[in-house]
């Protein structure tokens, strides 16, 4: 494998939660950014490791509202054409994207077509299925920080 992996990161329920004690998402609940202030420092790391994209529904909005908060310049962000038939309505545009490059898509909202994809995939892929309600959390970025280095050191 030549050049660094993708790393695509939803918004939703990945940096941006709406706590809720039952897992219910509130429409009146204010949402907060999951992360805290070390969160500069694990961006810091995944883009030395990476190449970082939004694959998110926020598209550009995630550059002007999450990336200066996590200290990234803007990145590129799918432009998703959501297929609501599936159980992974990204799915399409993320394959459309990534091409036969090696990624890591981190998100709250991966089904089993999405892992059947990954699963299938001629080049390196890892889903990082996270809780919607918690966030991206310190063992996420370690675990995607230990599979760059594996392909790495291929």
């Amino acid at each position: 494998m030549t050049g660094r992996p993708l790393l695509l990161l939803d918004v939703d329920g990945v940096l941006i939660v709406v706590p809720d004690a039952s897992g219910a998402v509130d429409a009146d609940a204010e949402p907060v950014l999951a992360l805290g202030p070390e969160a500069s420092e694990w961006f810091g790391q995944l883009a030395e490791a990476f190449d970082l994209m939004w694959a998110t529904t926020w598209v550009e909005l995630a550059n002007r509202v999450i990336a200066p908060r996590l200290g990234l310049p803007p990145l590129p962000a799918i432009a998703f054409q959501m297929d609501e038939r599936v159980p992974t309505p990204k799915l399409r545009s993320v394959i459309d994207s990534v091409g036969d490059r090696a990624c890591a898509w981190v998100d709250d909202d991966l089904h089993e077509d999405a892992d059947t994809w990954a699963a299938g995939r001629e080049v390196p892929t890892l889903l990082i299925h996270v809780d919607g309600g918690a966030g991206l959390t310190r063992r996420h970025v370690d675990r995607l920080l230990g599979w760059a280095a594996m392909l790495s050191s291929r």
